[in-house]
């Protein structure tokens, strides 16, 4: 059995001081443990016409990091304005958070979504990145699967979680046009992926199902997402896509699993409202489940709670086959290395089907 730790962005940079993907694999090589995601992405090309588009610029720089940057978005008709704070955690520096989302009003949404559909129009074609390398580089010791974000990350991004959710109860059928422009825009993303030597890809619903929206809401504004994706992913033989999913999975698995996705993460053990053992129970024999182990025992435990916390993983998740060893969301910055290679010499003692 693979362990899949993910391990990302912040960690590498703790470990070695670089935050690209290159860097990401060499941690994992370093710990011993399996490449499954990091910060390889794709996507197409595309232009706006004049006046249309978006930008940054740092506003400020503290002596001890923080740093403030304003994200304007902008329509020859309008203008919206956001703020993004980082460096607020001196051991962390990586973390960021939008302080202020550009859109805030019905207006703002309708000067977006003539914004998005002047992109969609003019859309050129696929862009790789880094993925042939990345793909080259792992070979059969790592997976370079790539992030593809759904319509509803898309417009969350702009927004935020919470104003967006409310959106959808104040502006229903202006909401079903944005997201159906962004799902269009989405299914160019997928196809890029398609064309691409990434056999792997992952869906990044975790906004949406680590919302408080409900079941219903979830049908209705964010499934159609993951069966729009499937379905073209299902035409072409030896191409994978899974879900990143966050928070309470209960109500929800059915209609993922009924999607057909691949493999679903990352079941969170403090958050989420399903055991791993209770999924496997139920889907595991349809669905590949990757996740459940509890990150702060990385950053807070002793190697013998990383041990301990390693094996009842394996013994939830591993009846049937199918259920890869993967931490229950990020691999913290503070994690501790040692805690992280106990875990690869559990699963090389007790993780074999």
């Amino acid at each position: 059995m693979p362990f899949a730790p993910l391990i990302h962005c912040r960690y590498a940079h703790r470990v070695l001081g670089r935050s690209d993907w290159r860097s990401v694999y060499e941690v994992h090589q370093q710990v011993g443990s399996t490449h499954h995601r990091g910060p390889i992405g794709l996507g197409v090309r595309s232009s706006l016409p004049a006046g249309y588009g978006s930008r940054t610029e740092l506003l400020s720089t503290g002596r001890d990091g923080r740093t403030e940057t304003a994200w304007t978005i902008h329509t020859p008709q309008r203008e919206m304005h956001g703020r993004i704070v980082a460096g607020t955690i001196p051991h962390d520096p990586l973390v960021s958070k939008t302080v202020e989302y550009p859109v805030k009003t019905e207006e703002d949404w309708r000067a977006y979504l003539e914004l998005r559909r002047h992109w969609l129009a003019n859309i050129e074609g696929p862009a790789f990145g880094v993925v042939p390398e990345a793909v080259r580089t792992m070979g059969e010791d790592g997976v370079a699967s790539v992030g593809l974000g759904p319509a509803y990350t898309a417009l969350a991004s702009v927004r935020g979680m919470v104003e967006l959710m409310l959106d959808l109860e104040d502006y229903p059928g202006l909401m079903a046009e944005l997201f159906e422009v962004e799902r269009q825009i989405m299914e160019h993303n997928v196809r890029a992926f398609l064309q691409s030597p990434a056999e792997v890809s992952w869906l990044d619903i975790c906004w949406a199902t680590g919302s408080v929206m409900g079941p219903d809401r979830f049908r209705r504004w964010a499934l159609p997402d993951v069966h729009r994706a499937m379905a073209l992913v299902k035409e072409v033989p030896g191409k994978h896509m899974g879900l990143y999913t966050l928070g309470r999975m209960r109500q929800l698995l059915p209609m993922l699993v009924d999607a057909g996705v691949d493999f679903i993460e990352t079941l969170e053990p403090n958050e989420g409202d399903i055991t791993l053992a209770e999924a496997n129970r139920l889907y595991g024999r349809r669905v590949c489940f990757m996740g459940n182990f509890d990150c702060v025992v990385l950053a807070m435990g002793s190697v013998d709670d990383a041990r301990n916390e390693a094996r009842r993983c394996l013994a939830e998740g591993m009846d049937g086959g199918g259920y890869v060893l993967a931490t229950g969301d990020e691999v913290p910055a503070d994690a501790k290395m040692d805690n992280l290679k106990a875990i690869v010499e559990v699963v090389a003692e007790h993780g074999r089907y």
